[in-house]
């Protein structure tokens, strides 16, 4: 919005934005995903606030917490986690309160909804999730580094051996793929559980953990 109020024409966007909602819908229709809570990324959840998790709880009967990145708040989340569990009380609820309030931020959420429309979209080892990007709207086209630069995308074919899917749903420990710690590691990754330092493939092999 501002490049636009100073008349930048030197300025482009390329959107790989991000919805969680449809993604949390993608994994708990999966029924060999068995999901039985969600800790809700604090980040996001600064933004969008409490309400657009509703469905979490309220159509899937699972439980979820909105918590930050402290050792304390993972703590306080699965402890919440275990409490609802335990009680068969499924909610949302937000123990990130010092940065996420059940609103969101407004503000910014009236200027992403003025500039993005929701769109399909393509995760890391996930595919493809119908209306879970944010695309630029024709308003601002000309920021659009998809339209003004004619950047595509092109499709990118399964990774032979890579099981990234499977760990991120949950039905594969990552050291159970067949590619983990010998052709797929930190140094050399084949997939992008690997590749991203906060991915699960990674983690597995930087603390040797076992499951």
């Amino acid at each position: 919005m501002l490049a636009r109020e100073q008349g930048l024409r030197n300025f482009k966007v390329l959107s790989f934005h991000k919805l969680v909602p449809p993604a949390l819908t993608v994994l708990l229709d999966d029924p060999e995903a068995k999901i039985d809570a969600f800790i809700l990324p604090g980040h996001v959840s600064a933004i969008i606030g409490e309400a657009p998790y509703a469905f979490v709880a309220e159509r899937y009967h699972v439980p979820a917490v909105i918590t930050g990145f402290e050792p304390a708040d993972i703590l306080g989340a699965l402890l919440d986690i275990v409490a609802m569990r335990r009680d068969g009380h499924p909610a949302i609820h937000n123990t990130y309160t010092r940065v996420v309030s059940a609103n969101g931020n407004p503000v910014a959420r009236a200027v992403m909804d003025e500039v993005f429309e929701p769109t399909d979209a393509l995760w890391r080892g996930l595919g493809a999730i119908p209306q879970s990007g944010l695309a630029i709207r024709e308003a601002y086209a000309d920021f659009d580094a998809v339209r003004t630069l004619g950047v595509t995308l092109r499709e990118v074919p399964p990774l032979p051996g890579c099981r990234c899917g499977e760990v991120l749903k949950g039905k594969l420990p990552p050291n159970r793929c067949p590619l983990f710690g010998t052709a797929c590691t930190p140094a050399t990754p084949v997939g992008p559980c690997m590749v991203s330092t906060e991915g699960g493939c990674a983690a597995y092999y930087k603390y040797q953990l076992e499951g």
